[in-house]
């Protein structure tokens, strides 16, 4: 039976936040002792007791303390990787040589994070200005119209990957993406069926990469590659990904 592995992003895609809990939603994130994230029971379920075939990666852009307040399913991955790609996490134990490569990259631009981290620090504008994990800067506005505002300040750098995501901006190394984190962990996979699902323009690099893709429609105009599955509806999008997944098990 064909591998299939699936690198799925958490935030929006798996798991979403207390903002959106709905009746029957289980908890897999506290907060200083708040609950922060949720997953619906269907998909808790269904990770719980993925084929033996499948192998569930996740891939966020979450540093390796956000990725640990995760509580997944128990059993339902070995491999996780974080930091946009950065950082490949086995078994609970963060892959040296990977980390090490990988860091490289943030180190010949690590002088322009810090300088842009000197400028932005204490703007009332912002709540939050974090380098993360030694391989990005992360900001994030202490009110969502003030996004546009830093976007057109600081959107235009030539050297690092300006991206938004919501109240949300990151300062990225290019070389530093999810796509390549996901080429990289596919060199080890031969033969494997690849599938990947994300719901921000973050996430292009890696479902790119893939064989499949799953998205939200919000995705489709900017997605290039053709093979895709596109959640057009108001409900739930991981149900939607999960369900998507077991189908092409049935393939």
């Amino acid at each position: 039976m064909r591998k299939i592995l699936i690198a799925s992003d958490l935030d929006n895609t798996l798991i979403h936040s207390y903002k959106h809990r709905r009746e029957g939603d289980i908890c897999v994130e506290l907060l200083n002792g708040a609950e922060q994230g949720f997953m619906s029971a269907k998909v808790c379920s269904h990770l719980s007791s993925l084929p033996e075939n499948v192998e569930l990666v996740p891939l966020t852009t979450r540093s390796v303390a956000q990725f640990e307040r995760i509580q997944l399913p128990e059993g339902c991955y070995t491999r996780a990787i974080t930091t946009n790609g950065a950082i490949l996490i086995e078994n609970g134990i963060q892959n040296e040589e990977w980390r090490n490569r990988e860091k490289r990259y943030a180190d010949e631009l690590m002088p322009l994070m810090e300088k842009l981290r000197a400028e932005l620090d204490g703007n009332e504008k912002l709540n939050v200005v974090r380098i993360v994990d030694e391989m990005y800067l992360y900001i994030s506005c202490a009110k969502p119209e003030y996004v546009d505002e830093f976007m057109d300040r600081y959107g235009k750098l030539t050297e690092l990957d300006v991206m938004p995501s919501g109240r949300k901006i990151y300062f990225l190394p290019p070389d530093i993406t999810k796509g390549r984190a996901l080429k990289r962990l596919a060199q080890g996979e031969s033969g494997a069926f690849i599938i990947a699902a994300g719901d921000s323009t973050i996430d292009l690099p890696m479902l790119e990469e893939a064989d499949h893709a799953i998205i939200p429609e919000a995705l489709d105009p900017l997605l290039k590659n053709p093979n895709r599955s596109v959640f057009k509806g108001d409900g739930d999008f991981a149900e939607f990904v999960v369900d998507t997944l077991l189908d092409k098990c049935k393939e």
